[in-house]
C-alpha cells in the first residue's frame, strides 16, 4: 500500500508521455502541488519573481519561444516551478552546453494536442492523485479490478460512460450469462441496457455519488455499482457482482475507496488514448513527409535514427474491418507504426525491423499473414516501399509505396474471371502481386509488380501540371456518360488497354464490333479527337491517363 498518492514530476512524466516531450531532466522529485497558466500567473500580484511562490507549480507557457535568449528569459521568470510545458518547436533553441539538471523540468506540448486539453488533462491527474486514498500501486485497470476483486471476493467490471468493458476479473467459476455476454462481447448487451434504462437503474447511477445496489434476481446475482467522476464528468463506473457469501457493506467501503484510486488510473486510460492516437498521427505523419526535423517525431515512437525500416501504404479499408487489420499488422511486425496520413487518407505503416528484408519478402510475408487472418469478403490492397536505412529515408520509401498501391489499384484483369489461368491454384503470393485480378485476396505490390503501371501514374502526375486542358477530353466522356448513363469513357479505357485490337476490346466489353466501331465514332464527336490519328488518339491517352489518376 502506498503512503501518499500526492502527484510529483516523477509521475507526471510518465502519466503525460506521449503529449508531452521531456526536454530536460533533474534529479529532484518533487510534489507538483497546482497546475497553472502563464497568464494567470503573471495577472496575480506578487507571485512572479518569488521562487517560493511558485514551489511545485507546473506553469503551462503558451508565449512563443523564437530564440535561446527568450528561453532563457522564461526559464529565470519561473525559476521556483516544478516544471514548464513550453510551446511547440522550443526544443530547437536548447543549445549546447545548456544546464538540462537544474529545475524546472521543460516540457514541450506536441502539437496533437491544444493548451487547454494539456492543462485539463494535468488538473485532473493532479485532482485525482490528491485525493485518492492510500491503495495498492496498479498502474492499469486490469490491475484495480484484480484487486478489488480480491480485496472483496465479487466479480469486478470497469466500464466507460458508454456501457462498454475497459477492465474485468471473475472470482470463482460461476459466472451469470449476463455477465458472460457482457465479457464475451466487450460491453453490456443491449437488451440489458435498454432493460436498465427502462427501469431507471443507470440514471440513478449516472447522477449518484454513492454506491448504488440492485438486489439479485432469480440466477442473476446481486450487484452493486458506483460511478467514477472527475470535475463533476462521468468518467465510467465499477460493476461488482457478487454471491451471498460476501458483505455488502464491506463491499460498499471498498468500492468507495476503489473510485476514489482508480480516478487517476481511468483518467489517463481515457484521456490519453486520443492524444496518443493524435499525436503518433502527427509523428508518423512528420517522418513519412521528411520533416527535417524528426528528433520529436522519433523520440514520441521510440525510433532510432538509424535502423531498418520499411513502409506500407493501404488503399482505403472498411472502417469494420479496420481493427482487425491493425491487429494483424502489429502481430506480423511487432513495432508497426500505424496512422492514416495524407491527403487520400492512405492507411501507412512503418515497420521498424532487427534485419534489413527486401519489399518482396514484406510483400509475401503481409500477405501471408493477412489471408490466413482476414474474411476474405473484399479485395485489400497495399503496396510496399523500399527497405532504407535511415529515418530521415522513410520517406523516399513511402512516397513509393504510395505510388504502388495507386498503381495497383489502376492494375485491369487481362483475362475473364472465368478463365482457368491466374485462378485460386497458383500461388498466394504470385496471385496477390501478378495480376491482382482474383476476388477476395490480399492483394499486395512492390515497385517492380507494377513498374509499367507506376511510369504511367509518374507520368500522369507530371502532365498535372499542364492544368485543366489535359484533361479536358476525358471530363467531356465522363459528362456525356452521366447524363446518358453510357460507357464511352470505359469503352476508351478498354480500347487503349488492348492496344487499339478492335476484336478484343469488343470481347471485354461484350459488344459487337460494329458497336465500337460506332462508339469510337461518338467519342470523335464530343471530344474533336479521332483515335486513328496519332496527335488526337496521344491527347486522348493523356487525358484518360491524367483523368484516372485523379481520380484515385
Amino acid at each position: 500500500m502506498s503512503e501518499t498518492n500526492a502527484l510529483r514530476v516523477s509521475r507526471l512524466l510518465r502519466e503525460t508521455a506521449g503529449f508531452l516531450l521531456p526536454l530536460t531532466q533533474t534529479e529532484t522529485d518533487v510534489e507538483v502541488t497546482r497546475i497553472e497558466f502563464d497568464l494567470d500567473l503573471r495577472a496575480s500580484a506578487g507571485v512572479l519573481g518569488s521562487p517560493a511562490g511558485l514551489a511545485g507549480a507546473v506553469v503551462l507557457v503558451t508565449e512563443t519561444v523564437d530564440g535561446p535568449g527568450r528561453l532563457n528569459t522564461i526559464r529565470a521568470r519561473y525559476s521556483g516551478a516544478a516544471a514548464l510545458v513550453v510551446s511547440p518547436g522550443t526544443h530547437a533553441h536548447l543549445g549546447e552546453g545548456a544546464d538540462t539538471s537544474a529545475p524546472p523540468i521543460l516540457l514541450e506540448r506536441s502539437t496533437g494536442v491544444t493548451w487547454s486539453e494539456v492543462l485539463v488533462h494535468l488538473r485532473q491527474l493532479n485532482e485525482g492523485a490528491s485525493s485518492a486514498l492510500a491503495w495498492p500501486d496498479v498502474d492499469d485497470l486490469s490491475a484495480l479490478a484484480a484487486v478489488i476483486a480480491e480485496m472483496t471476493g465479487a466479480s469486478i467490471t470497469i466500464e466507460d460512460p458508454a456501457s462498454r468493458v475497459l477492465a474485468h476479473s471473475n472470482l470463482g467459476d460461476e459466472i451469470d450469462d449476463i455477465r458472460r455476454e457482457t465479457i464475451l462481447s466487450g460491453a453490456i448487451p443491449d437488451w440489458r441496457i435498454a432493460e436498465l434504462e427502462e427501469s431507471g437503474f443507470l440514471d440513478v447511477v449516472r447522477r449518484s455519488t454513492d454506491v448504488v445496489e440492485r438486489p439479485a434476481a432469480g440466477t442473476t446475482p446481486a450487484r452493486s455499482v458506483i460511478a467514477l467522476r472527475s470535475e463533476g464528468e462521468l468518467l465510467g463506473t465499477i460493476w461488482a457482482a457478487y454471491p451471498d457469501a460476501v458483505d455488502p457493506a464491506s463491499l460498499r467501503e471498498v468500492l468507495r475507496d476503489a473510485a476514489r484510486a482508480a480516478v487517476p488510473v481511468m483518467l489517463r486510460t481515457l484521456r490519453r488514448s486520443p492524444f496518443e492516437k493524435r499525436i503518433r498521427r502527427e509523428a508518423l505523419g512528420s517522418i513519412l513527409g521528411g520533416s527535417p526535423d524528426l528528433g520529436p517525431a522519433a523520440t514520441l515512437l521510440a525510433l532510432p535514427f538509424s535502423g531498418h525500416y520499411a513502409t506500407l501504404a493501404f488503399a482505403e479499408v472498411a472502417p469494420d474491418r479496420e481493427p482487425v487489420l491493425r491487429f494483424h499488422l502489429r502481430a506480423a511486425f511487432a513495432d508497426a507504426v500505424l496512422a492514416h496520413v495524407g491527403a487520400d487518407s492512405h492507411l501507412a505503416v512503418l515497420v521498424h525491423m532487427s534485419e534489413s528484408l527486401t519489399a518482396a519478402a514484406i510483400r509475401d510475408h503481409v500477405v501471408s499473414a493477412l489471408q490466413r487472418s482476414l474474411s476474405q469478403t473484399e479485395p485489400l490492397h497495399f503496396g510496399v516501399g523500399t527497405a532504407v536505412e535511415r529515418l530521415d529515408h522513410v520517406h523516399r520509401s513511402w512516397t513509393e509505396a504510395v505510388y504502388v498501391v495507386d498503381a495497383l489499384l489502376t492494375r485491369r484483369p487481362t483475362r475473364d474471371a472465368s478463365s482457368s489461368e491466374g485462378s485460386a491454384s497458383a500461388p498466394a503470393s504470385a496471385a496477390a502481386s501478378a495480376s491482382g485480378s482474383d476476388q477476395g485476396l490480399v492483394r499486395g505490390a512492390t515497385a517492380e509488380d507494377v513498374a509499367a503501371e507506376l511510369v504511367g501514374l509518374e507520368a500522369a502526375d507530371a502532365l498535372r501540371s499542364v492544368g485543366p486542358r489535359i484533361t479536358e477530353p476525358a471530363r467531356l466522356l465522363a459528362d456525356h456518360d452521366a447524363k446518358h448513363q453510357g460507357q464511352l469513357l470505359e469503352t476508351l479505357r478498354v480500347y487503349f488497354a488492348t492496344v487499339g485490337n478492335s476484336a478484343e476490346a469488343s470481347r471485354r466489353l461484350h459488344v459487337h464490333t460494329n458497336s465500337l466501331r460506332h462508339r469510337l465514332n461518338r467519342i470523335e464527336e464530343i471530344t474533336g479527337l479521332s483515335t486513328a490519328e496519332r496527335a488526337g488518339r496521344l491527347w486522348l491517352e493523356f487525358a484518360v491517363l491524367v483523368f484516372d489518376r485523379e481520380q484515385l
